[in-house]
């Protein structure tokens, strides 16, 4: 994964289906109970993320472009490279982050599902919170292998 090809995803001169095609393989089984992410973070300059690029994010989710592996893949990239960042002292920029957070670890978070994606969604529009309970169970799945994520 490129994180040039997010960059690009986010300013529009991509679409989803070059951002998922981008992120196909950049996830390999390393050994029978770990995966590795690898990034080559080759973007320039620092790009601001706000709402509405993460906005983008979950209207490729709901249109299938982009599946729930993609979303956590982007989410981590935004958060390891020096390329991505947000105003954390604005409200927006507190929901960049938070939804940000959420995306990268579905698994202590909410679960990547449509019905979590549209409540991502609301969020990033209004910032009400609609999360309960219940959108924290982890719908039934195979066990996850442990995650390596490595920046080149």
């Amino acid at each position: 994964m490129k994180t040039s090809v997010i960059q690009d995803f986010f300013s529009g001169t991509c679409d989803a289906e070059a951002l998922a095609r981008d992120l196909a393989g950049c996830v390999v089984r390393t050994s029978h109970d770990v995966c590795t992410q690898y990034i080559e973070d080759d973007a320039s300059g620092v790009i601001a993320v706000n709402t509405g690029d993460l906005l983008k994010m979950c209207d490729a989710f709901s249109s299938r472009h982009l599946n729930a592996a993609m979303i956590e893949q982007v989410a981590f990239a935004l958060m390891a490279s020096d390329h991505f960042d947000w105003d954390h002292d604005t409200a927006e920029g507190k929901q960049v982050a938070e939804v940000v957070d959420w995306w990268d670890s579905p698994e202590i978070n909410y679960p990547l599902t449509d019905s979590t994606m549209a409540k991502f969604r609301h969020y990033l529009q209004t910032g009400e919170d609609l999360f309960t309970q219940v959108d924290l169970v982890q719908p039934p799945t195979q066990a996850k292998p442990n995650m390596a994520r490595t920046k080149k």
